[in-house]
């Protein structure tokens, strides 16, 4: 490592709930898997979601969660497709 630090120093990854869209798999807490029904953007940042609808595969429950309890993408919608497709 140099003197002025390392080059990636200053670069910071996008939060993982920033990547999730409506109708993508996601891990909830520590062991609910849910699927995304919808999104409620923020008021800074509409774009951004802050809350998201989703429903337990599981259970069926359907219930609203904020961002920061999203753990991981499990499948994107894009992937369930092209699964389907093959």
């Amino acid at each position: 490592m140099s003197e002025l630090g390392d080059c990636n120093e200053g670069l910071v990854e996008e939060p993982l709930f920033l990547k999730v869209k409506s109708r993508d798999t996601v891990l909830v807490g520590e062991d609910e898997i849910c699927k995304v029904l919808s999104f409620v953007g923020g008021s800074r940042d509409p774009d951004a979601p802050s809350l998201f609808q989703v429903a337990n595969v599981d259970t069926g429950e359907i219930k609203h969660i904020h961002a920061a309890e999203v753990k991981e993408i499990v499948s994107t919608y894009e992937q369930e497709v092209q699964k389907r497709q093959q």
